[in-house]
């Protein structure tokens, strides 16, 4: 399957793109400024009194309303490895999906981003979910290698869903909190 960088697709080429059952977009720009329905973001297994550190820190300083509700979910729910918690507030885009890919904050695990991003393309799936922005996922503070490891595990799993999947493979910040 080839993989094209995305460059503002026209709607001839995006069917093209869809017939090729080819959903993964890499591009570059400040994922904060995303206007897919929801951004992705890999976090540590466990409770979440942190989220202090690299992407994480960004989004719960823009949506601190959704951050209240992953950290609510997380003292009454065990958060473990693969898991996903969607958030969202009504009347507000994008919407915020933590997916457990460390064990701790210092690194990513491959295992666990196997299963959480199984479990993002069953969610994807089964909400009709039509747009996510994702970060080099697990490659960035997780520490994983990003060409070796996550790359061919993303487009593996996530190549044939419905789902549209913006990576911001060259973040560039456009936005500074």
């Amino acid at each position: 399957m080839k993989l094209l960088r995305y460059d503002g697709l026209s709607a001839k080429h995006y069917k093209q793109l869809k017939n090729e059952n080819n959903m993964i977009k890499y591009i570059s720009g400040d994922i904060l400024q995303s206007k897919d329905e929801y951004i992705a973001q890999g976090v540590a297994i466990g409770s979440q009194e942190g989220l202090g550190t690299g992407l994480a820190f960004k989004l719960s300083s823009k949506f601190p309303e959704i951050q209240k509700l992953f950290k609510k979910y997380t003292r009454n729910t065990k958060f473990q490895a693969g898991d996903v918690f969607i958030g969202e507030i009504k009347g507000f885009s994008p919407g915020i999906i933590y997916i457990a890919t460390q064990p701790d904050m210092y690194h990513a695990e491959f295992t666990y981003l196997n299963k959480g991003l199984k479990r993002l393309k069953k969610v994807c799936e089964s909400r009709g979910i039509k747009t996510v922005s994702l970060p080099k996922i697990g490659a960035g503070l997780g520490k994983l290698d990003w060409n070796s490891e996550v790359k061919p595990l993303l487009e593996s799993i996530l190549s044939d869903c419905e789902t549209v999947f913006n990576v911001y493979e060259d973040y560039k910040i456009e936005y500074e909190i």
